[in-house]
């Protein structure tokens, strides 16, 4: 500790996109700091930098290559940060790809050591073999482990999962709170009519949306419908060309990324078709603005705390189908947002003593350790 601190190194990864960064800067907003410092590792200079330099202005964010690129350089660079920091603990976020900056951490020394799955692996496409191959030595070097979902610990941590915190990727839910009249002056601002499906988040092979814009083609025939894909990521052209060749260009929306909440609040059924999820943070914050949501069989149960998602095979007809029923919005949630934890004014409360108990805990053990050697 330093100045009576737990001094914490947030080990972030890719920080332009994902829930990673959504999970981090939705905590820092609302944690008690008066006994923590964060510091951050990211893979380069991103609005991460800036939106956390508004909350922690004393916060320094630190870059590394990806692991994936130069591991060596990699564990070097993040080896040096974690001496100079003289860090409590190093946090890594970054799933199956966590030993490699623990393994840094610990040649550095660091105490406290945490892995956190922030998401499951599963069996599909090859370039998730590396994912696979890498699991089972996802704790290697941890000292302490967490996961967004009991779900996602039992997946990435197996028999290890019974000693994982859940730490819930708890929302700011007052930002995404509607009702009909906000409903209505959202839908008028961003000129919206008809039906509107809406997806947010990434890009990416994991969220399945070749299958969303198969279904969402057979719902929308003769309907006054569209399809808003808020986000970005390496799929992108794939999925513009696929909507020309749907027949659905002129009622597919990229909307690059921005504040997702008016468009949760404009829009009438949200829908996460993803082939392997540890929760889906974009499923929740869907719930908080009263959407009713569509969601893979692949997203854990866990993630509908209002009792109004459906969870779908991996068949567009039955997501078609879905995508066609009247429209319904269920506002009355704020109840179970508060007591299910999501809610960020109450879950961030419980960020500081996890710290301090993984820190305390790690320093009575050393004290032991060294107390049994001198006898």
């Amino acid at each position: 500790m330093h100045d009576g601190k737990i001094r914490v190194l947030q080990i972030a990864g890719n920080a332009r996109l994902g829930g990673v960064a959504s999970f981090l800067l939705n905590y820092c907003r609302h944690t008690d700091f008066s006994r923590l410092h964060f510091d951050f590792v990211t893979y380069g200079p991103s609005p991460f930098d800036g939106q956390i330099a508004d909350v922690l202005p004393d916060a320094r964010v630190f870059y590394i290559r990806p692991f994936t690129e130069n591991f060596v350089k990699a564990t070097a660079r993040l080896a040096a940060v974690c001496r100079e920091g003289k860090y409590d603990a190093v946090h890594s976020h970054l799933t199956t790809l966590s030993p490699f900056a623990l393994f840094a951490a610990a040649r550095a020394g660091v105490p406290v050591r945490i892995c956190h799955a922030h998401s499951t692996v599963e069996r599909g496409g090859d370039h998730l073999l590396a994912k696979r191959i890498l699991r089972p030595f996802a704790a290697s070097y941890a000292t302490h482990l967490a996961a967004c979902s009991r779900y996602a610990a039992e997946n990435i941590f197996g028999r290890r999962a019974k000693d994982a915190a859940v730490i819930t990727d708890a929302i700011e839910a007052e930002r995404f709170y509607c009702d009909d009249g906000a409903r209505a002056e959202t839908r008028a601002s961003l000129g919206l009519h008809g039906k509107t499906v809406l997806y947010t988040g990434r890009f990416e092979y994991q969220k399945n949306l070749p299958l969303l814009l198969r279904a969402f083609a057979l719902a929308s025939e003769g309907e006054d419908m569209t399809l808003a894909l808020v986000g970005d990521g390496s799929q992108k052209e794939r999925l513009l060309g696929m909507a020309e060749e749907l027949g659905i260009a002129q009622k597919v929306l990229m909307v690059p990324p921005c504040d997702p909440a008016p468009w949760y609040k404009a829009a009438d059924v949200f829908c996460l078709p993803s082939r392997y999820e540890g929760l889906g943070m974009s499923a929740i914050e869907a719930q908080a603005a009263g959407l009713r949501c569509l969601l893979s069989t692949n997203v854990p149960k866990e993630a509908d705390i209002t009792g109004h998602c459906t969870f779908l095979p991996d068949d567009e007809v039955a997501w078609a189908e879905a995508m066609r029923q009247p429209p319904v919005r269920f506002y009355d949630v704020r109840g179970r947002f508060e007591a299910s934890g999501y809610d960020i004014a109450l879950g961030a409360r419980t960020l500081p003593e996890f710290y301090e108990n993984a820190v305390c805990g790690a320093a009575k053990m050393r004290t032991d350790a060294y107390e049994h050697g001198e006898r």
